[in-house]
């Protein structure tokens, strides 16, 4: 019977010591597991000297990421986003979503990336009803930001006054001036002057 043997020196002498290591995953949570970790007595070097862990970590991971499917297309779901609406838009098979969620049909891992892109960035969907054209979508790109943006903004401080202003209309343009002061001949020059408009209908 061979003994196992140090990959590195070659001696038998090796020490079979288990630790706890956390697995995470995108929208699904996080794990630990209990994995083996082998020490040669006589070099000192450290890892999976048989292969004894890699099956239980890749049961791990696709167990949470089977979990970050399903949170994610609940997301949809509570957020009154159409699967069927959704593949319509991504070009994806019909009820190609509904298996992943069913567990039915286990997603790729470019299916889980594509999800995990959606949920970030919900206009994305958009992009791609569009054909994915690039002046659309880069207002599309541009509309999302102000609708991140405005909130965070207090017009009425006397810092923001001073240093410009953000304009928003309720067909969602936004308006930018940058002033920058100068003291050349008593004057103030404006040194840049950027007007961003999207038109969503």
């Amino acid at each position: 019977m061979n003994k196992q043997r140090c990959p590195a020196c070659g001696s038998i002498d090796i020490i079979d010591e288990k630790k706890s290591i956390l697995i995470k995953e995108p929208f699904g949570g996080q794990d630990n597991i209990e994995i083996h970790e082998n020490i040669c007595s006589i070099c000192g070097t450290r890892g999976d000297f048989y292969n004894q862990n890699d099956l239980l970590i890749d049961e791990t991971i696709k167990r949470l990421q089977q979990k970050s499917i399903e949170n994610i297309l609940n997301y949809f779901i509570d957020n009154k986003m159409s699967m069927s609406s959704i593949e319509r838009a991504l070009e994806i098979p019909q009820r190609t979503l509904t298996k992943w969620k069913n567990r039915t049909n286990a997603p790729s891992s470019t299916g889980v990336a594509l999800m995990r892109f959606i949920k970030l960035f919900p206009w994305l969907l958009e992009v791609a009803e569009n054909k994915y054209d690039y002046n659309e979508a880069q207002k599309i790109h541009i509309n999302a930001a102000i609708q991140k943006l405005l909130p965070e903004i207090d017009f009425l401080k006397e810092d923001f006054i001073e240093a410009g202003g953000i304009v928003a209309t309720s067909g969602s343009a936004l308006f930018y001036k940058y002033y920058e002061k100068k003291d050349m001949n008593n004057q103030e020059r404006i040194y840049n002057e950027v007007t961003l408009i999207t038109n969503t209908e």
